[in-house]
């Protein structure tokens, strides 16, 4: 195994609701979520002059990747494990992001 750099990348998707992916080496999609705003009755502003969004870059030596998201009552929390450890947690506060 050998140190790899990953790309946490979270944004919003047509106002319809949040991809959250992991890139590795060739920007190859490892890992992916989606959260969809109807399923947790939310809503984006009508119109937005950009779509919020959220990148990091993670160094880590692991052989498996695990994104998860959560939800409580002011936003989505999502991890990212490596090899079930957490490497990455990015927030996304409803207030922030202005969603109703």
């Amino acid at each position: 195994m050998s140190m790899e750099t990953y790309r946490l990348e979270v944004r919003e998707i047509e106002t319809n609701g949040i991809d959250a992916d992991v890139y590795g080496a060739d920007d190859v999609i490892e890992e992916s979520t989606r959260v969809v705003y109807a399923d947790h009755n939310l809503e984006p502003p009508a119109s937005r002059d950009e779509e919020p969004s959220y990148t990091e870059e993670i160094t880590a030596d692991v052989t498996t990747l695990d994104l998860q998201y959560e939800r409580d009552d002011g936003g989505f929390e999502f991890r990212l494990l490596g090899d079930r450890d957490e490497l990455t947690r990015v927030r996304v506060d409803d207030e922030e992001w202005d969603l109703n």
